[in-house]
């Protein structure tokens, strides 16, 4: 029989029940694929990620991330809740004085990336993940296509946001980005998945998409402090429906924002930093931290963080 701890967290968010969920397997060396598939399936999780050693130079570990159905070469919350895992675990020690930032370097299906943990008074704060190439893989302006997605997330055509572009867009998975007129109608959006489905096969510049992250540039909490500068909501199938807080989305919509001019926040040393608000419309309110290196027309480097919160413990045996 084999036992395996496991850790729950809610990540992008300081409160628990918020956020989006993620068990975490510290020490999953010695399990199978299958077995990791089988976890994931039993968790029932929007991911489950297994840590294990890697056979990369001053790489720390090698995250393996699994839906229910299948494993991920990348995700975003997954990586920002493990590494908060993990230094709460002791895999990643503190500054001497207990506060201040750490890198490291960590292995995922896309390849090596950095990340930066941010530690306050010996516990890990906030994790800043860097992603991958931002590219812009395709663009739907057909007139039909375009009315077909709206109908597809239970909008009018009308209710879209015109002076953006429907893009296909990645920094290590592709998500169709699809600009709403309002926050109103962005709440109002009643998804058919399978037409949405039908529109990515159907399309070629939307080849091997991950899912559809609905937004727009209104938001729930405003002023400078909070810093938001859109509101998300995203549809994907793989039994979850609606994801609370999607890391790899916000990176792409982040960086498609300055992109087009439209992150409405002006950069620092030449990084623009604000906030994505997803999933308050489905209760698990998360607050995804974008910082884009760049400038319009000329996207450099995308990061996301934010912070998480553990809420159990517990082991599987089988």
């Amino acid at each position: 029989m084999g036992s395996y701890p496991f850790i729950q967290l809610d990540v992008f968010t300081d409160r628990a029940f918020t956020g989006n969920p993620l068990a975490v397997f510290p020490d999953a060396e010695g399990l199978s694929d299958e077995q990791m598939q089988q976890i994931a399936r039993e968790m029932n999780l929007s991911e489950t990620v297994f840590v294990v050693p890697s056979e990369e130079e001053e790489v720390l570990r090698r995250l393996r991330i699994f839906t229910p159905g299948s494993e991920l070469p990348f995700a975003g919350h997954p990586v920002v809740g493990t590494w908060n895992c993990l230094a709460r675990e002791g895999i990643v020690p503190p500054p001497e004085n207990g506060n201040g930032w750490v890198r490291i370097k960590h292995e995922v299906g896309i390849g090596i990336l950095p990340v930066d943990i941010e530690f306050k008074d010996g516990a890990p704060e906030r994790v800043v993940m860097t992603q991958g190439r931002f590219e812009i893989r395709g663009e739907i302006d057909d007139g039909q296509e375009l009315a077909d997605i709206a109908r597809a997330l239970g909008l009018a055509r009308e209710d879209l946001d015109e002076s953006l572009p429907i893009q296909a867009v990645s920094t290590g998975n592709t998500m169709l980005l699809v600009p709403v007129r309002s926050l109103a109608k962005l709440g109002h959006c009643r998804v058919n998945l399978p037409m949405l489905s039908e529109i990515y096969e159907r399309s070629n510049s939307f080849g091997g998409g991950t899912g559809c992250y609905a937004f727009t540039r209104e938001t729930i909490e405003t002023g400078e402090i909070r810093g938001a500068r859109a509101h998300a909501r995203f549809f994907i199938g793989q039994n979850i429906g609606e994801d609370p807080a999607t890391g790899s989305a916000a990176g792409p919509l982040g960086g498609y924002l300055v992109h087009h001019g439209a992150a409405g926040v002006d950069p620092v040393d030449g990084v623009y930093k604000f906030v994505i608000e997803q999933g308050d419309f489905i209760n698990r309110a998360s607050r995804i931290g974008l910082e884009v290196k760049g400038e319009q027309g000329k996207v450099e480097e995308v990061r996301v963080g934010g912070t998480s919160v553990v809420v159990a413990r517990g082991t599987v045996e089988f």
